[in-house]
This record gives C-alpha cells, sequence and structure tokens, in this order.
C-alpha cells in the first residue's frame, strides 16, 4: 500500500535517502494506514498485504498498542482450527481532529475522531472573509470541543479545504475566484490564531482523499474525483482531482484539476445566463442537456487519462437517480471501445460534506504520524540516555 509509506495521503513528495531508520518510520506507517481505512483487520492480514515479517508486523502492532493508537476489538470468525484472529482497530478518542471548509455561503466546520466519525458540525454566517474566520476560529473550535467532551490535548490539528488553487507545501492560496483572495498565506494565518498545526489542500483534493479512505474510492490507487457545484445564486463550478498510484496529482503550478470552458465548453454555454436572470437550466430539458453536455466531456476525460474509476460528487438534488443512469450511459457510449476496457463510474455519497470531512481525516492522518514519529523519536532518546557509559566509582570514594 504505497499510498501510506512516504506519510499519508496526499503527504509532501520526495524519497530522500533511504535509511533503516526511515524504513522502519515507513512501515509503521504504513501498517497504521491499513488499519486506519480498515482494509486489514488482523496481523496476519497485515503481514500478507505488506510482505513484511510477521515479527515486524508483530512489534509494529504491539508499539501503535503501547503508543494508545490502535487496540484489538472483536475476534475474526473462522473455520480454520486455532486461536482466533481479532480485529484491529484505531482508538476513537485517541484524537480528533478539525476540518473547515472555506465556502463563499458561509464557511464549514466539523470535528472527527480518529475513528473517521463526524462528532458535530457548524455553518457560519455567509459573508466571513478569510482574515474573520481566523479570528474567530480558536473560540469556536473551544466551543465545538466542549459541546462534544473532547480534551484540547488530543486535537491532532486543522484541515482547511479551499476552492482554488493551492500551494500545499507552503499553505498558501495562489488563487480563488469564489473567495476573491490571491496569494494569501491561508496557513500561517490561521496557526498563528489557533496555535496547532494547519493543513491547507484544495476542496477536490480533500474530497478524493475522504472517498478513498471511508468512501466510494477505497479499493482504487488511481481514480478521477469530480465535483459539481450547484450553490443558489452562484453560477455552476466544476472542478476534479485526479489520483494516480494512491497519489495525488498537483501538477507543475498546483492547478491540476481547474476545470474551465475549454475543457466543458458545452456545459458552460448551457449553464451561462444574464447576471440576476433566472437560471438557465431550470426546467427539465435544459438540464437534460446540461448533463448530457457534462457526460461528454467527462468521457473525454477519460480517455484522455484512461482512469479505470471517475467518482461524480455534487450537491445539485436535482441529480436524480435517472439523470446520474443518462450520465452513466452517455459516458459509455462516448469512450473509445479500447478491448476489455476496465471502467466504473460512481457516484459519491458524501457530496459536498466529503471536501470537509476529507480536510478533517488529512490533518488527523498527519497529526497521527506526527505523535507516532515523536514518540519513537522519544524512547530512542531514552535508551540512548540509558546506554550511555557511567562514570565508573573511584575506589577511595567513601560511600555514604
Amino acid at each position: 500500500m504505497e499510498f501510506f509509506e512516504k506519510a499519508w495521503p496526499l503527504a509532501e513528495s520526495g524519497e530522500g535517502a533511504f535509511t533503516q531508520k526511515a524504513g522502519a518510520e515507513r512501515n509503521r506507517l504504513r501498517v497504521l494506514g491499513l488499519i486506519a481505512r480498515r482494509q486489514c483487520l488482523s496481523q496476519r492480514q497485515i503481514t500478507r498485504a505488506t510482505r513484511l515479517q510477521a515479527s515486524t508486523v508483530s512489534n509494529i502492532v504491539r508499539d501503535l498498542k503501547e503508543s494508545g493508537l490502535v487496540r484489538e476489538g472483536a475476534p475474526i470468525e473462522a473455520e480454520r482450527v486455532g486461536p482466533k484472529e481479532t480485529e484491529l482497530e484505531l482508538v476513537a478518542d485517541a484524537a480528533w481532529s478539525l476540518g473547515v471548509g472555506l465556502e463563499p455561503l458561509g464557511h464549514r466546520l466539523t470535528l472527527a475522531n480518529a475513528a473517521g466519525h463526524v462528532l458535530t458540525q457548524e455553518t457560519l454566517p455567509p459573508g466571513m472573509s478569510v482574515d474573520e474566520l481566523a479570528a474567530l476560529l480558536p473560540a469556536r473550535l473551544a466551543e465545538l470541543a466542549d459541546r462534544s467532551g473532547l480534551a484540547m490535548g488530543q486535537f491532532a490539528g486543522a484541515g482547511i479545504s479551499v476552492p482554488g488553487v493551492v500551494d500545499s507545501a507552503s499553505g498558501t492560496i495562489l488563487m480563488s475566484r469564489s473567495l476573491g483572495v490571491t496569494r494569501f498565506p491561508l496557513r500561517q494565518t490561521i496557526a498563528e490564531k489557533l496555535g496547532h498545526p494547519v493543513w491547507v489542500e484544495r476542496n477536490v483534493a480533500c474530497g478524493a482523499y475522504a472517498e478513498h479512505h471511508i468512501g466510494a474510492a477505497r479499493d482504487r490507487d488511481s481514480f478521477i474525483y469530480f465535483l459539481l457545484r450547484n450553490d443558489p445564486g452562484q453560477p455552476r463550478v466544476f472542478g476534479l482531482a485526479l489520483v494516480i498510484g494512491e497519489k495525488i496529482f498537483h501538477g507543475s503550478n498546483s492547478a491540476a484539476g481547474e476545470v474551465d470552458r475549454n475543457l466543458l465548453s458545452a456545459c458552460f454555454t448551457l449553464a451561462s445566463g444574464q447576471a440576476g436572470a433566472a437560471d438557465p437550466l431550470s426546467d427539465e430539458a435544459s438540464l437534460d442537456a446540461f448533463y448530457r453536455a457534462w457526460a461528454e466531456g467527462l468521457a473525454g476525460i477519460v480517455n484522455l487519462l484512461d482512469v479505470s474509476c471517475l467518482i461524480l460528487s455534487t450537491n445539485d438534488e436535482r441529480f436524480t437517480r435517472d439523470r446520474f443512469g443518462i450520465v452513466r450511459d452517455t459516458v459509455d457510449r462516448n469512450l473509445i471501445p479500447v478491448p476489455g476496457r476496465r471502467f466504473d463510474l460512481l457516484r459519491s455519497g458524501m457530496g459536498l460534506e466529503g471536501t470537509v470531512l476529507g480536510g478533517a481525516l488529512l490533518a488527523l492522518h498527519r497529526g497521527l504520524a506526527s505523535r507516532l514519529g515523536q514518540r519513537k523519536a522519544g524512547s530512542q532518546t531514552a535508551a540512548s540516555e540509558n546506554n550511555k557509559p557511567r562514570t565508573p566509582r573511584s575506589p577511595d570514594r567513601k560511600r555514604k
């Protein structure tokens, strides 16, 4: 599971020099990731999936248990004779995190525990600037944590989901039309107010992360996450995230996945209208035409990238099951007829909530990885101190 080897999903790129210490750290994170995503339920399954030695997996699991991150759950039913295997699961209250979805119609806050369960949610009043949010966030976080009975000592950090182009390495919003900001140091601004770790990602990358962790893409290593937003009084917005080999592709300028008129010209033409005028897709026939045009554009993207899975996420209440069927059939008809093509078109069950939850999960997992690394470093320091040669007692020194 390479997705978890170098840190966690959407982690900073770069291999770095291989050392025994670095290899051990990657193995710990890899095992923790498999348990977190419920991909492997027992030590035996982890050993098979990772091809690590059984003793190595046993030592890692023991370390995770001692750190308070993992525990044994219920026995796993099996027909074989002998001791029953037990499930491994994250300790739900070992950590919690904050997901923040920046939205022009009202920023959204979500708290999630280590098991990825949503604890509480809140939508802030519309029109709040990013600076105003940064000033308000510490009080809102304390209020939500208190309401949910959470201790700040277990807080893993905040993941910010941003509509626009983001440099995730520096935590900077390079450009966001909907928020009206450019080159804004979001991570620095939020972290200074919050006093805790902060990670910043594009909203579609966060949505893809949520789908890969607990959603429709749990068993996929490469897929496209496509988001279509339809907010009242706002133009329809498109965006996508491309995941290749379980890694998000950011592009040379951090702008991979930005969708404009050149890519989906028919959709933009059908959806455009005069300012203040009624929705041009208010009638059913126009909406059907829009979704057919969207499907043809999606087929072109799939043909170009040759992915095996495309996940659609939208908040359009009129994107019914029947219309999803129309989109699926239209995409299938427009795919290049490659013999034996493997392709699935899936619909997200989370919708826009996935973009905020993905931010919370991203912060949660990076926080857990950091905590695990700090604990290991502390253990090694203590061991080093214990192994230092002691000054021998002078033979003529009297005992007190």
